[in-house]
C-alpha cells in the first residue's frame, strides 16, 4: 500500500497481510519516505488513520483490521508514557482489545508493542471519520505553518535593506 499527499509519496506500507477469508487486515510497520525524513513530516497518525480509513471504505469484505504499534519514536524516553499515547489513540479510532506488550528485542528495552482490533460497525467507523477529520486538520494546519514560516523574509533580507549597495536577494543565481 502506498500512501500520497497529493503527488508527493509519503510512506509505504509492505506488507499488508490478508487473512484467507479476506475479512480481515493487518497494519503494523509503515515505512516513510526519505522525503518525510528530510523534511521531519510528523505523519504517524495520519498515515494510520488514513489507511485504516481506506481499507474500511473500500474493501467491504474487511470486518476488522488488526494495528500493532511498535516503532521507536524519538523524543518519547520514556516507553511507557509512548505506550499510553499509542493506547489511547487506538482507543479513539474506535480500537478494542488494546494490549501493551514489552517488546522483545533487546535493542529496545523499555519500548512496548502497542496492538488493538478495529472492527466495521457505524460506531467504530463514526469514530475513525472524526479523528481522520482531525489529522488531516493537524497535518495540514502544521504544514501551512511551516510553509508560511518558510515565506518569511529572514534576517538577513531585512538587514540588505540597511547597508548601502547591498543588492536584494532575487532566489535566482546571483553569481
Amino acid at each position: 500500500m502506498y500512501l500520497y499527499d497529493g503527488s508527493l509519496h509519503v510512506a509505504t506500507l509492505d506488507p499488508v497481510p490478508v487473512n484467507r477469508e479476506g475479512t480481515e487486515v493487518h497494519i503494523e510497520h509503515f515505512t516513510p519516505t526519505t522525503v518525510v525524513t528530510q523534511r521531519k513530516l510528523e505523519i504517524s497518525k495520519l498515515a494510520l488513520v488514513e489507511m485504516v480509513y481506506f481499507v474500511a471504505e473500500n474493501f467491504t469484505s474487511v470486518q476488522a483490521i488488526s494495528l500493532a504499534l511498535s516503532r521507536q519514536v524519538e523524543g518519547y524516553g520514556d516507553g511507557m508514557r509512548l505506550a499510553g499515547a499509542r493506547s489511547a489513540f487506538l482507543q479513539s479510532l474506535g480500537a478494542s482489545h488494546i494490549v501493551i506488550a514489552p517488546k522483545p528485542n533487546a535493542e529496545h528495552m523499555g519500548h512496548f508493542v502497542v496492538s488493538g482490533l478495529w472492527e466495521y460497525n457505524p460506531a467504530n467507523l463514526e469514530a475513525l471519520a472524526s479523528v481522520l477529520r482531525h489529522e488531516r486538520e493537524t497535518y495540514y494546519g502544521r504544514r501551512a505553518a511551516n510553509t508560511e514560516e518558510a515565506r518569511r523574509p529572514g534576517l538577513g533580507a531585512w538587514v540588505r535593506r540597511f547597508i548601502p549597495g547591498a543588492a536584494p536577494r532575487t532566489g535566482g543565481d546571483e553569481r
